[in-house]
């Protein structure tokens, strides 16, 4: 056994590699991997991983959307982990270090869905939350005896200690900050598998370690010289938090999700005096008291999952919050605030015939969105949708490379699989030309146009690569009867 080998024929501690896989593309990767503010974010259950290894072995994170597996540098022990569209590659890292005489470990929400197809590639899987068995893990591979299966539970979040961020590589990241405050999404959408791994109950941190986790990542506010004084006033009054380094992404799927326990964290970001954004549900702008909260909080946006503009597909996909005739309003209310409003939108569904790209373009220009990331329906492993899709023999590709929600792998109802291709391409170039990011962002009143801008134009560079026929060829496929 690798562990025991490590163990006793030498002194040296046991290394483990903990890998984030990517598309093994480097042009697939960069389609989504430039250092935005909204994107290019490191792997967080990998560094909390980190943190609940003993320092008994030698613990490596790699990111393989920027730097290469380290093959053939004695790993004894690897975790990887992947997004569907990763799997192909995920595999063929785990047959080459287990080739070098590793044991694999593989984990995530592919791997829980479909555990036997990723045993054929590892030694032993995680189905669910992986900081649930690590410790059992751990002590298994030092004795020699891996179990194949590691069934990990819904874990206390408020139990978990800080992430090891001292093991990123901060060149490769944004410059802010990351944080985990919920678990759990009791909504349930059938296209979804957040509820299938993590859970429908919703689980909290609580408030007071949010603190501490702030206060050891901002400190107190530096005091305040008179040319960032001038930038605040001259310029935009977040400007020197830009400076200082003082921006949180929060990676909750819905920061809102237990009101109580969202307002008691936003007094939190308040009196840690930052500028933050993350994701919220619909629903967020019904309650204007807690709009007014996240203010003062310094929320500099918000990403809103309004995913289609059809009250019939939203009902469909069993997202009963958002309510289409109300999500002009809904923005207004942010926007009124200063407060961005990133919408994520999905084509594809059963009642979306061609002109649903003019529709989300149309939209996305009257109601000035900051962004509008649109995605194509992707029937992911283990999802409701997915179920559904194989039982009417819809699904005509299953190469988890395409399941990247860029890639169409099904029929569609009303359109062909080639339009559904085109179309989603369509609106990121209206959205992202010249014309529609000086429409939606530059054109008064501005919504933080020092943030948005830049934010917009590297979705422009994005737009040129996946729009590359060389990378994702069109569907050639009849239209289906």
């Amino acid at each position: 056994m690798s562990g025991n080998r490590t163990r006793k024929g030498n002194s040296k501690k046991p290394s483990i590699f903990l890998i984030s896989a990517a598309t093994g593309s480097k042009a697939r990767n960069a389609a989504f991997g430039v250092k935005l503010p909204l994107l290019g974010y490191p792997a967080m259950s990998l560094a909390m991983i980190s943190a609940l290894t003993p320092d008994k072995f030698n613990v490596r994170l790699v990111d393989e959307a920027n730097e290469a597996v380290p093959f053939g540098e004695g790993c004894d022990l690897a975790l990887i982990v992947g997004q569907t569209h990763h799997m192909p590659n995920v595999y063929a890292i785990a047959d080459r270090l287990r080739s070098e005489g590793a044991k694999v470990i593989l984990g995530g929400m592919h791997v829980t869905a479909l555990s036997e197809e990723a045993l054929q590639h590892a030694d032993s899987v995680i189905i669910g939350e992986g900081e649930a068995v690590w410790g059992e893990i751990l002590d298994d591979f030092a004795a020699g005896s891996l179990k194949r299966r590691y069934d990990g539970h819904e874990v206390d979040v408020d139990a978990l200690p800080p992430i090891r961020r001292d093991l990123l590589n901060k060149r490769f990241y944004h410059a802010g900050e990351i944080i985990e405050t919920t678990r759990g999404c009791p909504v349930g959408c059938v296209f979804c598998g957040v509820q299938n791994f993590f859970g429908a109950r919703f689980r909290v941190r609580s408030p007071e370690a949010i603190r501490r986790e702030l206060m050891t990542l901002f400190g107190p506010r530096p005091p305040q010289t008179r040319w960032k004084q001038w930038l605040a006033r001259h310029w935009h009054p977040d400007i020197p938090y830009f400076v200082e380094r003082r921006l949180l992404y929060v990676a909750d799927s819905n920061f809102i999700s237990e009101p109580q326990h969202a307002r008691a964290v936003l007094n939190v970001f308040k009196n840690s005096d930052i500028r933050w954004y993350g994701h919220a549900s619909f629903n967020l702008t019904r309650d204007e008291a807690m709009l007014d909260l996240m203010v003062e909080s310094g929320c500099i946006g918000v990403n809103i999952g309004f995913e289609s503009l059809s009250q019939t597909n939203i009902d469909q996909m069993h997202k009963f919050p958002n309510k289409t005739a109300q999500y002009a309003d809904c923005i207004r209310h942010l926007h009124d605030r200063e407060i961005g409003v990133m919408g994520t939108f999905i084509v594809g569904f059963d009642e979306d015939t061609p002109e649903v790209f003019d529709q989300i373009v149309d939209f996305a220009t009257e109601n000035r969105l900051e962004t509008a990331f649109v995605l194509i329906l992707t029937p992911m492993p283990g999802t409701k949708l997915f179920e559904q899709m194989r039982s009417q023999n819809r699904i005509f590709s299953h190469n988890w490379l395409d399941y990247d929600q860029g890639t169409v792998t099904f029929i569609p109802k009303n359109m062909t699989p080639e339009q559904l291709h085109r179309g989603m391409r369509s609106v990121w170039k209206r959205v992202y030309s010249w014309c529609g990011i000086w429409q939606r962002i530059m054109t008064k009143p501005r919504v933080r146009a020092y943030f948005y801008l830049p934010v917009n134009l590297n979705f422009r560079k994005c737009t040129r690569l996946i729009c590359s026929e060389k990378l994702w060829p069109t569907p050639r496929l009849k239209r289906h009867q």
